[in-house]
């Protein structure tokens, strides 16, 4: 694989060419989906209702429930492989020639599409026996909350690419998965996954029954702990641009929230059918970077929370949902963190240090616990929507699920907004490099940017020792040259480190050496960068002298454009951040309207 150039690809937005493939694309797909709506609404017969008919026999779920399910979970997989293709890529060759010069792509935008698609073809097919609380999409049209769920979440993933585009062409790129594009992209598409959940409640309510639909429960709380997954990618590269903090945030709510969701789905075992979806799919997920010899993303395997929980469950025996979310919660933050602490020493590129466990479980604790808050009360919610016999009372036990799933949400949005932002370094911090010629280099799999082969090892003095022997890591770092490299640096006194292994200052490579401590600091000392006059970054030369550590991110992402304006930059993640968090929201309310009061038959339409 050869995507990258000797001269320097665009920094900026797609040419107008690609945009317009892309929009073919997009017709392509929504043209004839559209004429099935319309047919479909008329009462005509088409394929695609056949084919529903055919699933709905199969599965015992209804028309509208069947065929959107496989359709969005063979979509969601595809997204997903080219997501776990896309980041090493960017990591090993920088940034693409446009969107259609990487391969990756297709299947994340198809697969996105397909998302999308899905929850339109679940609202073509609401006919029938429809659940009591539904959604109107016009004055004979209603359709199932879990179908507007999974629009609305395809929706935010297909606009996810044009936002990018428009996004490059104001600020620059932004070779990070946690683009505010990009997480508007995966968010999106694996926040379909909700919308099946959903779905599959609305479908119980109306008769579904038999053992898939049981098995649907922990098998999609298995795609929830899949697709949210993603987001701790780099984490499991090794290349985070984020705090560590985030990664055991993370760590914590996914799997307390999935883990015990499936776990009260499913009965005693259920813990381990999520966990068996989310290895199977990570398996699945390495096969095209291994072949395409790029750097296979390791996992943190959530074994340890998994098995705690489901101890935790059996012993609370018949304990209400929310003492027993707070009980695993505690649990899955304490022995579960252990465990994935021990994982990480076996598996992390950036193993979590011993030094710092305190601050780990600390954090660990808060999030299992917030996690196993929403997931209880997620549960709870769909227990209510698929109950056939009538309108939930308004019990005191029902408000005190809704402040304990409101207390965990909101405590997951505290812990992500303390984590998440890295602080930059303190002024005056430096580092004082002295470079020596290596005779031999590392191999590497996919050369390119030409250049004269140079490796050199660095020893390294930092001006303030103390935060250098209190570090998260301390790494000798190289990416984009055609592979990725990182290794702590080795001690070899008071503030003095030497690289384990040679750097490469050639070509397209950028080599650098990244510090991060516990109070989020994420510093860079950069050695080496080529020019890049499409991103008007100036050539670093490898030479021996002082390097200032400036913000991680202003190496790491040189292409982003440093002279627009601030303004220009909040309007722009408020919009972002107003998207993302409608579909939150939209989430809560779809989720508690439909288990809301409603009449004792189910809706019927023709």
């Amino acid at each position: 694989m050869n995507l990258a150039q000797p001269t320097s690809p665009p920094a900026g937005g797609a040419e107008l060419g690609q945009i317009a493939i892309a929009g073919l694309m997009f017709f392509v797909v929504f043209l004839p989906l559209a004429v099935f709506v319309l047919r479909e609404r008329a009462g005509k017969r088409t394929a695609a209702g056949r084919l529903a008919d055919w699933a709905a026999g199969l599965s015992g779920l209804p028309r509208w429930a069947a065929l959107p399910m496989f359709l969005a979970g063979l979509s969601g997989l595809s997204a997903l492989i080219g997501v776990y293709w896309d980041v090493p890529i960017h990591m090993e060759l920088g940034r693409d020639e446009g969107p259609l010069a990487n391969p990756s792509h297709y299947p994340i935008y198809f697969g996105l599409m397909g998302i999308f698609a899905s929850g339109v073809l679940s609202a073509g097919l609401a006919k029938g026996k429809l659940p009591a609380r539904t959604f109107p999409l016009g004055p004979h049209w209603r359709v199932p909350m879990g179908s507007v769920q999974m629009m609305a979440t395809g929706l935010v993933g297909v606009a996810g690419f044009p936002l990018d585009d428009v996004w490059h062409r104001l600020f620059g790129q932004d070779v990070t998965e946690w683009g505010p594009t990009h997480v508007l992209m995966i968010g999106g598409g694996i926040g379909v996954v909700i919308g099946l959940q959903l779905l599959l409640a609305e479908a119980r309510q109306v008769g579904a029954s038999g053992p898939l639909v049981r098995l649907l429960g922990p098998l999609l709380a298995g795609a929830w702990m899949m697709g949210a997954s993603a987001f701790l990618m780099e984490f499991d590269l090794g290349v985070p641009q984020f705090p560590m903090l985030a990664q055991v945030v993370l760590v914590g709510l996914i799997g307390g929230w999935t883990l015990l969701y499936g776990r009260l789905a499913w009965g005693p075992g259920g813990t381990l059918i999520v966990l068996a979806v989310f290895l199977v799919t990570r398996a699945l997920f390495a096969i095209i970077p291994a072949v395409d010899d790029l750097h296979v993303a390791s996992l943190l395997p959530y074994v340890a929370e998994a098995v705690v929980i489901e101890v935790v469950a059996l012993l609370a025996g018949r304990a209400g949902a929310h003492r027993l979310a707070l009980l695993a919660g505690i649990g899955a933050g304490t022995v579960g963190m252990l465990g994935e602490w021990a994982f990480s020493q076996w598996l992390m590129p950036n193993p979590w240090p011993a030094a710092h466990l305190p601050l780990f479980l600390g954090f660990g604790v808060f999030a299992s616990i917030a996690g196993c808050l929403i997931g209880a009360w997620q549960y709870q919610q769909a227990e209510s929507i698929a109950a056939p016999e009538g309108p939930e009372p308004r019990t005191p036990e029902r408000r005190v699920r809704h402040v304990a799933g409101l207390a965990g949400a909101l405590g997951a949005v505290a812990l992500m907004a303390v984590v998440v932002v890295p602080q930059d370094p303190p002024a005056g911090l430096t580092a004082e490099v002295a470079l020596s010629e290596s005779t031999t280099g590392l191999p590497v799999s996919a050369p390119h940017g030409g250049g004269e082969p140079r490796w050199v090892h660095a020893t390294v003095t930092i001006s303030d020792p103390a935060l250098a022997s209190d570090a998260l890591w301390l790494n000798g770092f190289s990416w984009q040259g055609g592979d990725f490299f990182s290794k702590p640096l080795e001690q070899v006194g008071e503030g003095v480190y030497r690289t384990a292994e040679p750097l490469p200052v050639y070509g397209a490579w950028k080599s650098g050496f990244r510090l991060h401590t516990p109070n989020r600091m994420l510093a860079l000392a950069p050695v080496y960068a080529p020019d890049d006059p499409a991103a008007n970054a100036p050539a670093i030369e490898a030479v021996s002298g002082p390097r200032p550590f400036m913000s991680e991110i202003e190496f790491l992402q040189r292409e982003r454009k440093s002279e627009t304006p601030a303004v220009l930059w909040t309007v722009a993640y408020v919009v972002v951040g107003l998207i993302f968090g409608g579909m939150w929201v939209l989430f809560g309310w779809l989720y508690t309207a439909g288990a809301g009061v409603r009449p004792t038959r189910a809706r019927s339409t023709v």
